[in-house]
């Protein structure tokens, strides 16, 4: 019975022996199948580390000027709060002009803040593009309507009565003002309105175009201008009258006011130098309005110098209140200095519906008060607007007048 047990024990043994070499032949398999897959997991893992990567071959965007991607022509760019900008080529300012150096110091209204240091220089930053230059400061759009008139009376100086000859006869003298005014009847019963176009003379082509438009209407011509008596002289025989648009300090310290402006912090002496400067450029003219001038405007002392010179010219102010707290009208009524104001500023949008908008309110405020002044520029949406709104005045009711017909009516005398 021994001898049968022991040869089932080893037909036993050599069956498992033979089991174990079938499952030893998965081995080499499934170790080949994980370094496969090992390989391919490194491979993807390290793939941006050990090889460098591949350059993405982007089209080039085609980069235009800074002044180009604007849809206005170059040389007058429209910005939401419509300031006169030219570029550099296109605004005509006289080089021939000497800045008059004051001969006190200059009080600042405004402290200048000074740069922060800068700590890190960005080497591969972009050169910003020159910002452009700005002519005109951003511009109320409010309506005004003055609720009282009061006429204005001149202060008289008391001068010795001349001796005159028995044959001599006395004369009767006008102001110089009214000698350069344009003669013009007003239709009785009609409500009157004004036109001023401002910033005249830096823009030539612009000018042209806005003298050549019918009259009577009032060029304000900035004194900085070049060719500024040929330009001045050519709009006064086609019908127009004429005012200095008188560059004075702004509230915005960015914006450029011009050489000789009238600057607040200027002594009284520098402050009238620069006063005669800018009325001596050219002649022919009935008065002075302010170009820009949002802070001189508001300021006594500088308003006091202008309207004292004024008085003494025997010429004429409009304010065109580019602020509501200027007091050019209250010390021009003080000095007896004529003046009239601005009711309605016609462009601040420079397209020509937005312009024939704002020349319906002003006709309304001339239906209501009997006259009315409207400022404008040389823009291209202004100048579309009056070829198509001026042949229609007469029959709307209104006459077109000049700023000297205004002033008349301010004191009374027409």
């Amino acid at each position: 019975m021994a001898a049968p047990n022991k040869k089932r024990k080893n037909s036993k043994k050599k069956k498992g022996r033979s089991k174990a070499k079938k499952k030893g032949l998965n081995y080499p398999v499934m170790f080949g199948v994980l370094l496969v897959g090992a390989l391919v997991y490194g491979g993807v893992y390290f793939k941006d580390r050990i090889l460098p990567k591949e350059e993405v071959v982007t089209p080039k965007k085609v980069t235009m000027a800074w002044y180009k991607n604007h849809t206005e022509p170059v040389g007058m760019i429209r910005m939401p709060d419509a300031p006169l900008i030219l570029s550099d080529t296109e605004a005509e300012i006289d080089t021939t002009i000497v800045e008059i150096k004051p001969k006190k110091p200059v009080t600042l209204e405004f402290k200048q803040k000074q740069a922060p240091r800068v700590a890190h220089v960005e080497l591969a930053a972009k050169p910003k593009p020159p910002a452009p230059t700005i002519y005109e400061e951003a511009l109320p759009q409010d309506v005004y309507t003055p609720k009282v008139i009061v006429p204005v009376k001149p202060k008289t100086v008391q001068k010795p009565e001349p001796v005159l000859a028995p044959t001599q006869a006395p004369r009767t003298t006008q102001p110089r003002w009214m000698k350069y005014a344009l003669k013009v009847k007003p239709t009785p019963h009609k409500p009157m309105i004004a036109l001023v176009i401002d910033d005249l003379g830096l823009d030539r082509k612009r000018t042209a175009r806005t003298v050549a438009l019918p009259g009577p209407m009032t060029m304000a011509f900035i004194p900085y201008s070049k060719n500024l008596r040929k330009q001045t002289s050519t709009a006064r025989r086609a019908g127009h009258e004429l005012l200095v648009h008188l560059p004075m300090e702004p509230i915005n310290q960015k914006v450029d006011a011009g050489p000789n402006h009238l600057h607040t912090g200027l002594a009284d002496e520098d402050l009238k130098e620069r006063i005669h400067w800018n009325l001596e450029r050219f002649e022919g003219y009935v008065g002075v309005n302010n170009h820009m001038g949002s802070l001189a405007t508001a300021n006594k002392k500088v308003m006091t110098a202008l309207m004292e010179e004024l008085r003494t010219r025997e010429m004429l102010f409009l304010d065109s209140r580019t602020n509501a707290s200027s007091v050019g009208a209250k010390i021009a009524l003080q000095e007896g200095v004529p003046f009239a104001e601005r009711n309605v500023f016609l462009d601040n949008v420079n397209e020509k519906d937005a312009v024939l908008k704002q020349l319906s309110l002003l006709e309304k405020v001339s239906l209501k008060t009997g006259y009315a002044v409207g400022i404008g520029h040389p823009r291209d949406g202004t100048i579309a607007a009056l070829k198509e709104w001026l042949p229609l005045i007469e029959s709307k009711g209104f006459t077109l007048v000049p700023i000297s017909q205004i002033v008349l009516k301010n004191q009374g005398l027409s």
